[in-house]
């Protein structure tokens, strides 16, 4: 198994200042950590943990990702529909992924992990922070 993909942390650096979306951030990353500890945890009901953390993880990003556009839908963020595509395009790679991840091994699902891990977290820094900012510097709120 691969030992260089460790398990991240969330970090205050990555809050918007919008207190419900920065809870739901905080409970994605929880989940996605879930998946880690359930891939570098013991062989016990594997599969059947796998699949729950699996199901839990999809279903939170689409909860999280529709309240995120209804937001930014309710502040007039003009960037709504290219945030929206990278959305569905996460959503897309998640069930490409978690159709594969039912026959593969403990050291493609923490590839798996890395990846989710990185790109929550690079599109919060990013993508994220240019609605927020916007919202802020608007006077606009929920």
């Amino acid at each position: 198994m691969d030992t260089k993909i460790e398990r991240i942390e969330w970090n205050d650096s990555y809050l918007l200042g919008v207190d419900e979306i920065d809870r739901q951030h905080k409970q994605l990353l929880a989940i996605a950590n879930e998946l880690y500890d359930v891939v570098t945890g013991s062989e016990d009901e594997y599969e059947e943990k796998m699949k729950v953390v699996l199901k839990k993880l999809s279903d939170y990003t689409v909860y999280h990702f529709t309240s995120e556009e209804e937001l930014q839908q309710k502040i007039g963020y003009n960037g709504l529909d290219s945030h929206k595509l990278a959305h569905d395009f996460f959503i897309k790679e998640i069930g490409f992924q978690l159709k594969k991840l039912s026959t593969e091994n403990k050291a493609n699902v923490l590839s798996f992990y890395k990846y989710i891990a990185n790109w929550v977290l690079t599109h919060i820094a990013k993508a994220d922070k240019l609605w927020a900012i916007y919202m802020q510097n608007s006077g606009k709120t929920v």
